[in-house]
């Protein structure tokens, strides 16, 4: 798992934070207002704003599938997610979020390994998702890879600076590691 973990962290982190292959309109003004954020307020209602459009599909059979999960995720119920997420990426390998939130799932079931993978497709589609980074960030904690975790954290504030969970972590970090930027 090491190597595994070791490879997609190497491909991970290394994503250019570039223009991604979201094709909602807005998104690129939005990150750029995300970016120049004046508040940690004003970046969470920006950052909800994303995370809309990164949820939205325009068939019905997809949107379905996403609701199915989330209410699935919601309710404790992984499996139904699961099913409801593997679908949804097989259909729509393209779905960004569909492989974020299937990652997430992954997480809360405590499948690291397949959830770094769905992460790893999620940035390769969404190099700018910045939840997509945290979770490499509570993924890395969780198995003791403490500057990994700096790491993601740190790439999310290049997305968000102004979010108040990567700061936090990083700060936290910092502290145990005996560092600071």
């Amino acid at each position: 798992m090491h190597c595994l973990r070791t490879l997609l962290l190497t491909g991970i982190l290394a994503c250019p934070l570039v223009q991604a292959d979201q094709k909602h309109s807005n998104l690129p003004t939005l990150f750029g207002q995300l970016k120049s954020a004046e508040s940690p307020q004003q970046a969470v209602m920006i950052e909800t704003e994303i995370w809309k459009k990164w949820y939205e599909r325009d068939d019905d059979d997809g949107g379905d599938r996403m609701s199915t999960a989330v209410d699935a995720m919601n309710a404790g119920r992984y499996t139904i997610a699961l099913n409801a997420l593997n679908k949804l990426v097989d259909e729509e390998p393209d779905f960004a979020e569909a492989w974020n939130r299937r990652a997430t799932v992954h997480y809360l079931l405590g499948n690291y390994e397949q959830s770094l993978a769905d992460i790893e497709q999620t940035l390769l589609l969404e190099p700018r998702h910045f939840g997509a980074l945290s979770g490499v960030g509570l993924i890395m904690l969780q198995v003791g890879e403490e500057e990994k975790a700096l790491h993601a954290f740190e790439q999310v504030l290049e997305i968000s600076p102004q979010n108040m969970s990567a700061t936090n972590s990083i700060r936290d970090l910092e502290k145990k590691l005996g560092t600071t930027i």
